[in-house]
């Protein structure tokens, strides 16, 4: 049979916020009261829309695609509650998510395809003495099993898909009901030619193959261009790239500003061998092989050859000049 992480046992307290669903906040007071320590919530609804909600809609009007996980692990999970939780005296802030913390780093979890470390990546490096990630030790498959020998009804829970503040998935009504305007405007090839008409830009985003027009050929939004209202679409070859621009960088270890890695540029992708050049707070990546449709406002983290993360930022732009 397996045995429970020890980790379950270290907390006197379960600290939850209220951001996704209402069912989460039943089940983690029911197992609260499972164990029998004092359960506690804690409102943070105003500071998610003042920045996770804040931060998504003034993204989309700059034609770039966002991370709201991302942000949200940094400013409002290991944040904002983070602070709460230490000053209600915890010792440690214990979480669900799938990756690993050993001796100071930040890794890849066990279990590459339920793997975390990724949206984690924006945590600051002194908080992570402070974490416990037990579940980056197990697969799924156990963590249920687990919860079903202790007797936890929520071990059949399904998977979340869908950002926790748009439950339907439909981002473009959305962003509608938040101001951002639908402005139709021309669709162009690499070469300046108009080949139709979009639906607004923040209805495409980069890679995207379906543009809603026949072209006699498979084309794929390449690029926006806000400021003209243009969309920006190619052939697939077209959307390869070697190399991008990094801002607004979390570094999780002390690495030189020349350094070899493995970098990722989206959650389901996989990691491709990269230098890295680091310069007035920002990174420059040269991958060693084409990456398809790197995308501005979206996450690029560079692992080490152990699989912790180095260093973390958003993709601000394709090529260097």
């Amino acid at each position: 049979m397996k045995t429970v992480p020890d980790e379950v046992f270290l907390t006197k307290k379960i600290t939850h916020k209220v951001c996704c669903s209402p069912s989460d906040t039943f089940d983690a007071k029911k197992i609260a009261h499972f164990f029998g320590v004092e359960f506690k919530i804690v409102h943070l609804e105003d500071e998610f829309r003042r920045t996770i909600i804040r931060y998504f809609i003034d993204e989309y009007k700059r034609g770039r695609t966002p991370n709201p996980c991302y942000f949200c692990n940094d400013w409002i999970k290991f944040g904002l509650l983070f602070d709460v939780m230490v000053k209600d005296g915890m010792d440690y802030i214990s979480s669900g998510h799938y990756a690993r913390i050993i001796d100071g780093k930040l890794f890849r979890a066990k279990n590459v395809e339920k793997d975390q470390s990724y949206f984690l990546a924006s945590i600051k490096r002194e908080k992570l003495n402070k974490i416990l990630l037990p579940n980056g030790e197990y697969d799924k498959e156990e963590i249920r099993n687990i919860a079903k020998e202790l007797g936890l009804h929520v071990h059949s829970k399904k998977d979340s898909q869908d950002l926790c503040f748009i439950p339907d998935n439909n981002i473009s009504e959305f962003l509608k009901e938040n101001g951002v305007q639908e402005k139709n405007g021309l669709i162009i090839d690499a070469s300046g030619n108009v080949i139709g008409t979009h639906k607004g830009l923040f209805n495409y985003t980069i890679g995207q193959r379906k543009i809603g027009i026949a072209t006699g050929s498979r084309m794929y939004v390449k690029s926006k261009n806000v400021d003209k209202n243009l969309l920006i679409v190619g052939n697939k070859n077209d959307l390869y790239s070697s190399k991008f621009v990094v801002t607004d960088l979390n570094f999780l270890q002390e690495i030189p500003k020349k350094a070899k890695g493995y970098v990722k540029v989206r959650k389901k992708f996989k990691e491709v061998p990269c230098n890295i050049f680091i310069e007035n707070n920002k990174m420059f990546v040269e991958s060693l092989e084409p990456i398809f449709a790197v995308t501005p406002g979206q996450i690029a983290v560079v692992y080490d050859e152990e699989g912790a993360v180095m260093v973390s930022g958003v993709i601000d732009k394709e090529g260097w000049n």
